[in-house]
């Protein structure tokens, strides 16, 4: 069957009654709602900004940063030289330096 066969058909099936006004209008309504973008839930974008190289290297260098700034804030202090004098002649120190 070509196209013309096809439209001759499609115009003797058409039928004698008439359309309502408002046929046209919600024909388009219907069309523009499917085309309307919908909009994603939050948790979708941040994936979305995550999964992309500058998210992961950005991540990682706030994960580093992190580190380094807890490391940082937890390791002790140097302790002063009269005590670690002190501590390596103790013969009663837990730990003895070898």
């Amino acid at each position: 069957m070509n196209d013309s066969e096809f439209d001759d058909l499609l115009r003797a099936a058409r039928g004698s009654q008439p359309l309502p006004a408002s046929f046209r209008q919600g024909v388009w309504r219907r069309i523009e709602n499917a085309q309307a973008p919908i909009p994603s839930p939050w948790y979708e974008t941040v994936i979305g900004l995550i999964t992309r190289p500058l998210g992961v290297v950005t991540g990682l260098a706030a994960t580093v940063a992190f580190g380094l700034w807890l490391g940082a804030v937890t390791a002790p202090g140097p302790p002063d030289s009269r005590s670690a004098y002190i501590e390596s002649i103790n013969p009663f120190s837990h730990t003895h330096l070898r």
